[in-house]
């Protein structure tokens, strides 16, 4: 599927009975759909664009802006607009520009004044934000000052302060950022070949690619990896994915435990599922149905209350 403008690179995941292939994965798709339902691309112009000047206007609300890693060019944002504090997840998924010493609902309050406060300075400038502008840069411009910790904060927030488009955005923009960590390109189509040129992680290593994956997730925060379920099928899968490739290449896997022990049951739940082969579904596993459950019972209690399982 190709969306004008916007390159998505496929991984390697586990399919339904149990072995590897390539594939879009569950977070490539939803943000893929999230696209599709945000509507038709604008064709205009001086879009996709990125201000390099670093001279950013001090907003008030207590966060800072990461320096340039390389990144933030793959997450194009209108001039004058930057995205340092995206782009920075990509190299240092912990890193906390926006989010540092807030609580869930200090971020939760400060998120929606910031997106507030763009909104109006686009409609001020004559250039309304748009949902679907090319190669996404009003979402960059938008979602620019936050990191992840506050991307995760509203993707998982129940409380009704974000809308389900500015839900689906922080999706996405999460996924590129997985994504590029893993060498899998995500990002403006004109720049995909000098992504390729430039990155260190050769996209036929799925050992590299599954071992990434995992150390990466592991540096997100707290939050993240106790509340966003994502994050629980993505980690099991990186892990899946580098042991599996370690057994083909006839190579000891190294331990990549998660220490959680919902991510150890939903892998063990991966690997009974290729023994039994086909005919057999991953959701009517007793480990997989044991696996969700365990996550749901650490969740904090406000975000459990409302989750509803599906097997």
């Amino acid at each position: 599927m190709n969306i004008e403008g916007v390159s998505h690179s496929n991984i390697r995941t586990v399919n339904k009975a149990g072995s590897v292939r390539d594939s879009v994965p569950p977070i490539h798709a939803q943000a893929i759909q999230s696209y599709q339902e945000l509507g038709p691309i604008e064709a205009i112009e001086a879009t996709g664009t990125y201000d390099l000047s670093g001279e950013v206007a001090p907003t008030g609300l207590g966060f800072t802006v990461a320096a340039p890693n390389g990144y933030e060019i793959y997450m194009p944002a209108r001039p004058g607009y930057f995205s340092n504090n995206l782009s920075i997840a990509v190299t240092d998924p912990s890193a906390e520009p926006f989010s540092f010493e807030k609580s869930r609902s200090e971020i939760v309050e400060a998120a929606r004044k910031v997106l507030d406060a763009r909104y109006a300075r686009m409609a001020d400038s004559g250039e309304p934000f748009r949902p679907k502008s090319i190669e996404a840069a009003d979402w960059y411009s938008l979602f620019g000052e936050l990191d992840r910790r506050a991307l995760s904060a509203i993707r998982t927030d129940e409380s009704g302060y974000f809308s389900a488009m500015e839900q689906e955005i922080a999706q996405a923009i999460m996924t590129q950022q997985q994504s590029l960590a893993m060498g899998q390109y995500y990002g403006p189509t004109r720049l995909a070949e000098a992504y390729a040129e430039a990155e260190e992680i050769d996209p036929s290593d799925l050992m590299a690619i599954g071992k990434a994956g995992a150390l990466w997730l592991d540096q997100v925060s707290h939050e993240e990896k106790t509340t966003l379920s994502e994050w629980m099928e993505q980690r099991a899968a990186a892990q899946y994915l580098y042991e599996n490739a370690a057994k083909d290449a006839g190579v000891k896997p190294e331990d990549l435990s998660s220490g959680f022990r919902f991510v150890d049951m939903l892998l063990e739940a991966y690997r009974e599922l290729e023994q039994l082969g086909e005919g057999h579904e991953l959701n009517y596993l007793p480990s997989y149905q044991k696996a969700w459950q365990m996550f749901v019972d650490q969740m904090p209690s406000e975000q459990s209350s409302s989750t509803t399982l599906f097997f």
